[in-house]
């Protein structure tokens, strides 16, 4: 049990021989080098893993939300997709899909969640945005994986088909598209909503409600988001989550898309619900 906020606090029990850590994880997805960091709790008892995903380009890794985590006690990693933020090969959206899975499969090998001190059959999948979409999708592929919290979560399917009968928002919809684009590497604007054309059934996931069912959910929410509004992307799952009888829980709070102006509140929404799956 932790006996200190780890929201605001450094964990007390500190010593040379049980340091906290980050360093550097690096790992192949279809044939292409990914990097990122892993936030490392003391001790050498294996602990759970909480992927924290970030974003579409990915502005905001949600770093502060990592040690916090860590303080509490579970191991964090935070990648980056193909083509985004120094690792190899092109972005797209199914990219960074198998990106996911390529991570999730890299851990599972045992003689890296036994040097990294991970116990991988606990895996917690937390994303912002558009990273709260690749949680949900990957959550049905790997039926292991329970938990899932999405910040300012993005439903592309839905979305896509929402700028079809509203195309009056097309052109602002590709502007803010481009603008990401510039930060990724082999995509653009165009490329990218092509892809949510092509996928925008399979990557509604009010159709996967049904197949939400038996996870245990976190969803916050902007009141002041207008990346990903409310009207769109929260309710609409909230709803549908509702009927299905699913463990969640919903929140929204008065930010922005990403919670610059709650990093204190979102960051104790998440760690008590991480007390609750212990």
């Amino acid at each position: 049990m932790t006996k200190f906020n780890p929201v605001i606090e450094d964990n007390p029990t500190i010593g040379k021989e049980n340091l906290e850590s980050m360093q550097p994880i690096i790992f192949q997805s279809k044939g292409k080098k990914l990097i990122g960091t892993l936030f490392k709790v003391s001790g050498t008892e294996r602990k759970p893993i909480v992927f924290l995903l970030h974003g579409f380009p990915g502005n905001e890794k949600n770093s502060d939300i990592a040690h916090a985590i860590k303080r509490f006690g579970f191991n964090v990693i935070i990648f980056h997709y193909r083509g985004s933020w120094g690792s190899e090969g092109d972005f797209s959206i199914s990219n960074s899909l198998e990106d996911l899975y390529s991570a999730i499969d890299y851990i599972n090998k045992p003689d890296v969640a036994s040097s990294l001190n991970i116990d991988a059959t606990n895996i917690i999948l937390i994303g912002h945005s558009f990273g709260a979409f690749l949680a949900f999708l990957t959550s049905i592929k790997y039926p292991q994986i329970k938990n899932i919290a999405s910040l300012s979560g993005f439903n592309f399917g839905f979305f896509t088909d929402y700028i079809i009968q509203n195309p009056q928002f097309l052109d602002v919809t590709m502007d803010e598209l481009s603008q990401g684009a510039m930060l990724l590497k082999g995509t653009s604007g165009e490329k990218i909503y092509n892809e949510m054309l092509l996928n925008k059934d399979e990557w509604n996931l009010l159709k996967l409600i049904p197949e939400l069912k038996k996870k245990n959910i976190l969803l916050v929410g902007a009141e002041y988001d207008y990346v990903a509004p409310l009207e769109i992307h929260h309710h609409p799952m909230v709803e549908g989550l509702k009927q299905v009888g699913a463990k969640f829980k919903s929140e929204v709070y008065k930010s922005g898309h990403s919670f610059s102006s709650s990093r204190i509140k979102l960051t104790t929404e998440i760690i008590n619900w991480l007390k609750n799956l212990k």
